[in-house]
């Protein structure tokens, strides 16, 4: 099963789709990543059903792990995370917690605008100047 905000394999593993915010330092702003993150069977059945009936309750912040493993980075296996589920018409954000993983001190500490530059061209295809 898949669309555009959720994903189950094999019944097994479930996943929510949302946002990780790294802050830019300077700027206010953030660059987000769009990333898929781990969930409970419990809690995707629970948003699954939110979206389902119409209803918005306020969903405590669920446990995930990262999922995705954005270009220019190390393997993000083993990075923990929080889901926090927002309204309806607004995909979840995800806060990691503090690890060595570079993504996570990235997260925690910002990033400069040389390091926002870094990684949009690791994203970018090559182009002659």
């Amino acid at each position: 099963f898949l669309d555009s905000d959720y994903c189950a394999i094999n019944d097994e593993d479930f996943f929510v789709r949302g946002l990780l915010h790294l802050p830019i330092i300077g700027a206010g702003e953030a660059f987000c990543f769009g990333v898929w993150g781990s969930l409970s069977r419990k809690n995707l059945e629970a948003l699954i059903q939110a979206d389902a009936t119409g209803e918005q309750p306020e969903f405590d912040p669920m446990f995930s792990w990262l999922s995705t493993w954005p270009k220019g980075y190390p393997d993000t296996h083993g990075v923990k995370m929080y889901a926090h589920i927002q309204d309806k018409d607004t995909r979840p954000y995800f806060r990691l917690e503090p690890s060595d993983h570079p993504l996570a001190r990235e997260y925690h500490e910002g990033i400069t605008v040389e390091r926002l530059r870094e990684i949009m061209f690791t994203f970018l295809p090559a182009q002659e100047i």
